[in-house]
């Protein structure tokens, strides 16, 4: 499957019981909604899972307007309601996230730094 953000591929990653596709190329994590959920269950499973660059995922993270890979449709904005600086792209039709190289591990992790990053990027652009 070709990764919507840089068309590297998206291959299949396994840790424990989370199941996702990781992109060869910028690191980006097309997720399950259910998977991302386990993610957060269990311990580390970020450190297996989300092995890119922050800074190359906020390079990728201006690129919003894409496709899921899966249904070929256009994906959703959104961002996350606790941590608002996190912004991901969904799937309507098949539930699937997409998340930015350090958006998985800052998603779990939050601190209280994150509270001021959400202040300096604003909202989100829908």
């Amino acid at each position: 499957m070709e990764c919507p953000k840089c068309n590297g591929e998206l291959e299949t990653k396994e840790h424990e019981q989370v199941r996702l596709e990781r992109c060869n190329r910028c690191y980006g994590i097309l997720v399950e909604e259910h998977m991302l959920t386990e993610t957060f269950a269990q311990w580390m499973s970020e450190s297996f899972l989300d092995v890119g660059s922050p800074a190359l995922g906020k390079k990728y993270d201006k690129i919003d307007d894409i496709r899921c890979p899966v249904c070929d449709v256009q994906m959703d904005k959104i961002e996350d309601p606790v941590q608002t600086h996190i912004w991901m792209e969904s799937c309507s039709k098949c539930g699937r996230v997409f998340l930015d190289a350090g958006e998985l591990t800052d998603l779990k992790h939050e601190t209280f730094a994150d509270r001021f990053k959400g202040m300096l990027k604003g909202k989100r652009k829908k």
